[in-house]
């Protein structure tokens, strides 16, 4: 079972309810939607990339008078997406592929997902290429230079390889496990974001950390950030990208 196939048919599963009752509307989550409405003006056009079931950030943002789009691998989470949020354009859809014109929304966004995506620069491209000139594309990533993440990683990636079922399947959340199953989690070296960005050209973006306390915070110059576990691109569209 590939990465993709686990998402749409095993794992989202969990984040059919997990999000709401578990994780909910976080301090950090709230930072995040307060600077895309510090950026982008009311009534604009926002694509969600991973939507799953619309909470919290569709649903904060098309009560906030936004029109809101979303897409997700998972066919059962866009259904709850759709019963829970008929006001939100939500729809079946890979992150690598995505679904929209050229040039078409003034914000694509994807919070807490972009670990999921097998393929992060091809997303990357994606969301750039359906973002309209002026609009920005803002994602967060789990910063494999960061000690915590990376022994996080290693210890997914032991438990992947035969060392120990018992504690694997804890990890996966209780998942009912599948031979062959993927990693579903896999953090990003933004050394490589920013090699990616560079041969595409792209200048303009900047480079934000999460404190301790949720809060986020610009640096002007891109490194590796070892002592943040996460990191915030956001990425102003300048020209069409093609």
């Amino acid at each position: 079972m590939d990465r993709k196939a686990y998402m749409r048919d095993v794992y989202s599963k969990y984040w059919l309810t997990a999000r709401e009752k578990i994780y909910g509307f976080s301090d950090y989550d709230k930072t995040l939607c307060s600077y895309v409405c510090e950026h982008i003006l009311k009534g604009r056009k926002l694509l969600e990339v991973a939507i799953g079931t619309g909470y919290p950030f569709a649903d904060f943002f098309q009560k906030a008078g936004y029109s809101v789009y979303g897409i997700d691998i998972s066919p059962d989470l866009i259904e709850k997406c759709k019963q829970l949020n008929p006001n939100i354009n939500s729809k079946v859809g890979d992150a690598e592929n995505i679904d929209y014109p050229s040039n078409y929304f003034d914000c694509v966004y994807c919070f807490h997902s972009t670990w999921c995506f097998p393929n992060l620069n091809k997303s990357i491209d994606e969301m750039l290429r359906v973002t309209c000139p002026g609009g920005i594309v803002m994602f967060d990533i789990q910063n494999r230079n960061n000690r915590e993440i990376d022994m996080e990683y290693r210890k997914r990636l032991s438990y992947h390889l035969g060392g120990g079922i018992i504690g694997y399947a804890k990890h996966m959340l209780k998942s009912i496990l599948h031979v062959g199953v993927p990693i579903h989690e896999v953090p990003s070296y933004p050394e490589n974001i920013y090699k990616h960005l560079k041969k595409r050209g792209i200048q303009n973006f900047l480079v934000m950390v999460k404190n301790d306390d949720n809060s986020i915070e610009t640096r002007n110059i891109p490194g590796s950030f070892a002592e943040f576990g996460r990191l915030i691109f956001v990425i102003t569209k300048d020209n069409p990208v093609a």
